[in-house]
């Protein structure tokens, strides 16, 4: 029974190469045989204790010991260990067992937290885990959720203190000098801010992790006005990230202010970057606030004196002068800038300023050829070899709007441009309008094979074929093409 199975598993751990496996097996065996003896005496309603009553949680204590001796750097292992003891509420051992850990494992920022909360919130000493974290930081020094972590510790300390008052209705006698204490007034936590950003002191996002921290705790007003006033600092004066989190941020309090920080960003960022992420900014603000369109137009015609624009921003300009209705002024807008190169560059931005003149040109009478304008795109815009999917992609667009003129004979000119393996988008598209008019699958088929081969980049283009063909010779052939381009 118990005995030999007992001493199977020490045969076991006492061979020469011992492995993990046979510790773990072991540990499951005396875990099941714990669960087992914790039931029946649940069952027997047993009130005294003896000292058999531990014999076995003492074993599984002995085992995981003499495991680590020989696992010292397995931090899985540790980890089960203080998970038992955490469930078996062995208090006493887990203080013992994170101190050895920490001292093999001091590079593991989860092992040191896991201390930590531990102490605060299992064994109520703010003190211990105060000390775990400081040792922590001194190894660790460049770690953000170290220091992160303990902020939020700290917080969480100043609410239960000031929980405790409440509780021991304390609230009546709150006095200047209980205003004016430094527990009370966040001067922990901005200590420790600060002294996360003199080691990490050029990153926007971690510092607003700690904003971000500070929502979950009540009365961090001061704390939170502390965090904001460090990204005034010089070294963010040309940080455009640091201005639009900023003026998010203070959209919870003062639209006003947010609109100042906007100001501030354009004045000291006067590229076009800082124009893009504004006009991005505004045009969700005002979706849900229509009364600051006003600013949104300013910061518009701001953006339009540029002399350097990016696709992305002249997207944004055309795509508000399209929801304002203004389709000529949009369109002389774009032309302009396609005339001046800015409109060059292989981006997704760029194709979707085209796409958005062509629809303007549908909606315009008597006006300019939307195919001569794209076709215009396929020339001036620099394709690299990087770009060929996106080209694809730019290509197919035209297609379709030379295929709803009824300009067949183009399209044919015009897919000589796409290399073959980013070709299939716009054959499909040819497909589907052959398909619309009721032409013989056969012809397109034939022409393609001819013109661009079989092979993999248009395997999906021969089966929307088969699935078209309704003639059984036909569709035997494109199956063998099918088949030849999948090779066999």
């Amino acid at each position: 029974g118990l005995v030999n199975k007992r001493r199977e598993f020490e045969y076991l751990l006492r061979r020469q190469a011992v492995r993990k496996s046979d510790f773990l097996l072991y540990l499951t065996f005396e875990l099941n045989l714990l669960k087992l003896y914790t039931l029946r005496v649940s069952k027997l309603k047993k009130t005294s204790s003896s000292p058999s009553d531990h014999h076995i949680e003492q074993h599984i204590h002995l085992i995981f010991r003499r495991g680590l001796r020989k696992f010292k750097s397995d931090l899985n292992f540790w980890m089960q260990y203080i998970d038992f003891c955490k469930k078996n509420e062995s208090q006493k051992k887990l203080s013992s067992i994170y101190a050895e850990a920490l001292q093999i494992h001091p590079k593991d920022v989860s092992l040191w937290l896991s201390a930590a909360s531990w102490e605060y919130f299992s064994n109520s000493s703010i003190k211990n885990a105060r000390t775990l974290l400081q040792r922590s930081l001194r190894v660790n020094s460049t770690s953000p959720n170290l220091y992160v972590e303990y902020f939020k510790l700290e917080l969480h300390y100043i609410q239960k203190l000031r929980g405790r008052r409440e509780i021991l209705q304390l609230d009546g006698v709150k006095s200047k000098k209980m205003m004016e204490d430094e527990t009370f007034s966040g001067a922990v936590p901005m200590i420790i801010f600060d002294q996360a950003i003199e080691k990490i002191n050029d990153d926007v996002e971690f510092r607003f992790k700690f904003l971000e921290a500070c929502l979950t705790f009540p009365q961090t007003e001061k704390i939170e006005s502390h965090i904001l006033s460090s990204l005034e600092h010089s070294s963010f004066k040309t940080n455009v990230t640091a201005y639009i989190a900023r003026a998010s941020w203070l959209l919870n309090t003062s639209i006003s202010s947010s609109l100042k920080v906007l100001n501030s960003g354009l004045s000291n960022c006067p590229g076009p970057e800082i124009h893009e992420e504004v006009l991005i900014f505004m045009s969700s603000l005002v979706t849900s606030n229509p009364s600051l369109s006003p600013h949104h137009l300013t910061y518009i015609n701001s953006a339009k004196k540029l002399n350097e624009k990016t696709p992305k921003l002249i997207r944004l300009i055309s795509e508000y002068k399209i929801l304002n209705g203004q389709y000529s002024e949009t369109k002389n807008f774009i032309l302009k800038e396609i005339d001046n190169d800015r409109l060059k560059s292989p981006e997704t931005d760029t194709i979707k300023v085209y796409d958005i003149l062509a629809s303007i040109c549908y909606k315009l009478p008597s006006s300019t050829s939307v195919i001569s304008l794209l076709e215009k795109g396929l020339h001036s815009i620099s394709w690299g070899s990087n770009s060929s999917k996106m080209k694809s992609e730019y290509v197919q667009r035209v297609v379709e709007y030379m295929l709803i003129e009824g300009s067949e004979d183009k399209v044919k000119k015009i897919l000589k441009y796409i290399e073959p393996p980013s070709i299939e988008p716009a054959l499909r598209t040819y497909l589907r309008y052959y398909i619309s008019e009721n032409k013989p699958v056969e012809d397109i088929y034939s022409y393609c094979v001819s013109e661009f081969g079989v092979g993999l980049h248009c395997v999906n283009f021969l089966r929307d074929c088969l699935n078209a063909e309704t003639d059984i010779n036909r569709r035997r052939r494109i199956w063998e093409s099918i088949v030849s381009a999948e090779g066999g």
